[in-house]
């Protein structure tokens, strides 16, 4: 891959989010809040909770299992999120299963497919995979292991998306960035459009999308994170920590970055547009 490229693309889409920002008239301060890790946990059933979390915004799970508004009676329960309590009161996913079949009405139950016998079956493997830590610092420990190259960064999410459940490549990286590891982008949609538009990465496939954000993030000296933020903010136009939405230009950027940064011109200025 193109060094040259990577920086082009990335200080090209710096450009382009400040821009939109000053079309708003927002203070580009705004961008700097949302690069901040806002996220962080004290202990396992923190981590827990986040794990579950993550689950019950899987694809179709967030209409069905609508934790927000759920969420004091499944803490209840889950034992406070507790791992060792939620595996030592429910040996299998299925007896997690007949206790949410009891305190909500689940329907089409008998179905392997049901999507809270799937939030079971999750809930219980990474109840199973986080008891085996002793504490919070033995499992930072277990997670800072991995950061000496892509190849160790992409293989823990690999490694979560086999031992969790429902866990695939992309939510595992959400999984962990929203604990506050740094290093792990969440190769989503609009990332995996954006990379695949620019020749930045070798194919749509989100493994391969997530090594060139992390290739990207060397390159340019910047954590993952802030590399996913600032394409994720011009794709969605969602500047949730100020509530305020200035509309999706995803799609508006891949065009501009094709017509400045062209194969022949990945050294071209900025137009504005």
């Amino acid at each position: 891959m193109n060094e040259e490229r990577y920086k082009q693309v990335f200080f090209f889409a710096e450009k382009f989010l400040i821009n939109l920002i000053k079309e708003k008239n927002l203070d580009e301060k705004i961008i700097e809040e949302h690069l901040k890790t806002t996220s962080k946990f004290d202990n396992l059933l923190d981590a827990n909770k986040r794990l579950i979390e993550s689950l019950a915004n899987r694809q179709m799970m967030p209409s069905v299992i609508k934790f927000q508004e759920r969420e004091e009676i499944i803490k209840k329960i889950l034992g406070g999120y507790n791992p060792n309590e939620i595996i030592k009161k429910y040996p299998d996913s299925e007896e997690l299963f007949k206790n949410f079949r009891e305190k909500f009405d689940i329907k089409n139950a008998e179905s392997k497919k049901n999507l809270w016998r799937k939030f079971a079956e999750g809930i219980i493997s990474g109840s199973r995979f986080l008891s085996s830590f002793k504490n919070k610092e033995e499992f930072d420990k277990f997670v800072k292991t991995f950061n000496l190259n892509k190849y160790t960064k992409a293989s823990l999410p690999m490694l979560l998306s086999r031992e969790i459940d429902g866990f695939g490549l992309a939510l595992s990286c959400d999984f962990l960035k929203e604990l506050g590891y740094r290093d792990y982008p969440k190769p989503d949609v609009h990332l995996i459009k954006i990379f695949n538009e620019l020749n930045l990465s070798k194919s749509t496939d989100p493994y391969e999308v997530y090594k060139s954000i992390v290739e990207m993030s060397e390159i340019v000296n910047k954590d993952a994170y802030s590399i996913d933020k600032i394409f994720w903010l011009i794709s969605s136009g969602n500047f949730y920590l100020n509530n305020i939405k200035i509309g999706r230009n995803r799609d508006k950027f891949i065009e501009s970055a094709k017509r400045n940064l062209s194969k022949n011109n990945v050294g071209g200025e900025w137009d504005g547009n």
